[in-house]
């Protein structure tokens, strides 16, 4: 019976261990009852395109984590903890990408599998081993080349609708 529960979870965990940290959000505010997976939230591209009069800033946070994360799982991932907060928007304030390291590439590495030919029975002028694209028309050396790893930042505000900030900090008038 362990032995079948381990076989199960031990692949399970290692799976979910590897995909986890992909990204990582710094948060650093107020924090109110969290909102069901369904509540929408509402995205805005700078302070200034926040409506006056209708939102409360609660907090501000850091996303991060590789730049082969996309958009849309960014854009999940800040919906997740803005519920996970209590707000009803985010304002992303600042993005960037910037490279932590470097990496070589793999001798015969050029393209996803079965999207490039390598031929090493050619040899280019200088002798070494070449590779062309799927279409036949680009040809690559196949040494090993260095390439950049790359990290992103994205800097964002949490925001709650002025209404219901107002009445989730009625019972905390006395602890301000």
């Amino acid at each position: 019976m362990v032995k079948r529960f381990l076989s199960v979870a031990v692949p399970l965990l290692t799976v979910l261990l590897c995909c986890g940290g992909c990204m990582s959000f710094d948060y650093v505010g107020q924090k109110f009852d969290p909102k069901p997976d369904s509540a929408p939230v509402t995205f805005f591209e700078g302070r200034e395109n926040i409506p006056p009069d209708t939102y409360r800033i609660i907090g501000r946070g850091v996303l991060s984590g590789s730049a082969k994360c996309d958009d849309y799982d960014r854009k999940s991932e800040m919906r997740a903890v803005a519920r996970k907060y209590g707000a009803d928007a985010v304002c992303v304030i600042d993005s960037r990408i910037f490279p932590v390291g470097l990496y070589p590439r793999a001798n015969g590495e050029f393209a996803p599998p079965a999207s490039a030919t390598a031929d090493v029975d050619d040899l280019d002028f200088k002798g070494e081993p070449w590779q062309t694209d799927s279409f036949g028309e680009v040809e690559v050396p196949s040494n090993g080349e260095v390439r950049t790893r790359n990290n992103f930042e994205v800097r964002v505000l949490l925001l709650k609708n002025n209404r219901d900030f107002e009445e989730a900090m009625k019972p905390r008038k006395g602890f301000l």
